[in-house]
């Protein structure tokens, strides 16, 4: 019984001098605190400093300046702003935007600012006009009263300016685009007019010729015969450039339906539309292509490119040869003839309107063919030309875009 009373003895002992050992540092715990704060103090500066934002922070009703960041400073041309009042620190500004702060403050919900204009001095002495998006943030204490406003600005300045000249840029292309269709309907309304005005005269005198012939008869000696044939001649060829003319000036100007074509099929037709002789032969290359482009326009291109070959060949054996080969975002045609060539010092001169290497009593023809093709093919954003010798045939080359954008 000793021993145990002993024991429980040596044990109180022990737990006594347990709970005793060391020294208690009652104020380790408390001093962790504030240097928490303090480390999240410079966080938070940190942050402040290095957000890509205007930011500036206002204590008061009447919106005393704190702080600053960087990009606010330089927004507004560093000048003083920390402990003035936010009338102080702009005073170029207008009272709506000091309303805006009060009103902030007193109701406690923020104000959001959408690209509002304004005029201040950004650093040069003289005040800029500029745009800005801002929210007026209130700041809140512990007990969530309003002690502050916290400005969040970013300068939309360059991007309002921007949007609106493109605005300004899409009026302009409208305004000019409804100017250009009133022209267009003129032009027509005048080519059509003009074309019929122009060919009731000529009407007259071929009918004028016929009556001659037919009521003068036999008594009309050799010569006269030669005189009026010569007379329809020039009549028919009046004519045709009439025709010409009135193709030249919608070539280009006024776009077509664009529907898918099958181009082996389309030349096929204009060989059939030229009646070509028997002696003459068009040979097709393989692979022509179908896609979705404007019918007429092409045909006019190669009508004129077929027929000029045929035209203007002084063989017997006269061989046309159409091809076609890719050429990035074209196709590149070529039409090809064993004809008398064209001397290098005309290439340039062929496509000008009007334009003719041999006499129009010897080769009947406006001398607007050509000019129609290379309008044709360059308004549609491609390119004619052509590889000849005099001698040695011809062989024209245009490229045409796989695909044509139908205008609205």
């Amino acid at each position: 019984m000793e021993s145990r009373l002993d024991a429980n003895a040596a044990a109180r002992r022990n737990r006594s001098n347990q709970a005793s050992v060391g020294p208690v540092d009652s104020t380790s715990g408390d001093r962790s605190v504030p240097l928490a704060t303090e480390r999240l103090a410079r966080d938070l500066e940190r942050v402040f400093a290095q957000v890509p934002a205007a930011v500036c922070v206002m204590r008061g009703y009447d919106h005393v300046i704190e702080s600053a960041n960087a990009m606010y400073r330089q927004l507004v041309g560093h000048r003083d702003l920390v402990g003035k009042t936010v009338r102080d620190a702009f005073p170029e500004l207008p009272d709506t935007f000091f309303d805006l702060l009060d009103q902030a403050y007193r109701t406690g919900e923020a104000y959001v600012g959408t690209e509002v204009r304004a005029v201040w001095d950004r650093g040069s002495g003289t005040p800029e006009e500029g745009f800005t998006n801002f929210i007026y943030q209130p700041l809140r204490d512990s007990n969530d009263v309003v002690y502050g406003i916290m400005a969040h600005v970013v300068d939309v300045t360059e991007l309002v300016r921007a949007r609106r000249l493109a605005e300004e840029h899409a009026d302009e292309s409208k305004r000019l685009t409804q100017s250009l269709s009133r022209i267009n309907r003129e032009l027509d309304q005048f080519a059509y007019v003009a074309s019929h005005d122009l060919k009731a005269p000529l009407r007259g005198i071929a009918s004028l010729a016929t009556w001659i012939e037919e009521d003068l008869g036999p008594r009309l000696g050799p010569e006269s015969q030669q005189h009026l044939a010569l007379l329809r001649s020039r009549v028919h060829r009046m004519s045709a450039l009439i025709d010409g003319l009135l193709e030249y000036s919608r070539a280009g100007r006024l776009r077509n339906r664009i529907e898918r074509v099958s181009v082996d099929d389309l030349l096929k037709d204009i060989v059939e539309m030229l009646s070509v002789p028997a002696e003459v032969s068009v040979d097709i290359a393989l692979g022509m292509p179908t896609f979705e482009t404007e019918r007429l326009p092409l045909q006019q291109v190669f009508l004129n490119l077929v027929s000029n070959a045929i035209k203007h060949s002084d063989r017997p054996d006269t061989r046309v040869r159409v091809a076609v080969r890719e050429h990035d975002d074209f196709y590149e045609f070529i039409v090809e003839d064993n004809g008398p060539g064209i001397a290098r010092q005309f290439h340039g001169k062929i496509w000008d309107i009007f334009q003719t290497l041999q006499p129009r009593d010897k080769v009947e023809g406006a001398g607007i063919g050509l000019a129609l093709v290379r309008k044709n093919v360059e308004s549609r954003g491609g390119r004619a030309w052509l590889n000849s010798d005099e001698g040695r045939g011809a062989t024209f080359f245009f490229l045409w875009p796989k695909h044509v954008q139908e205008e609205g």
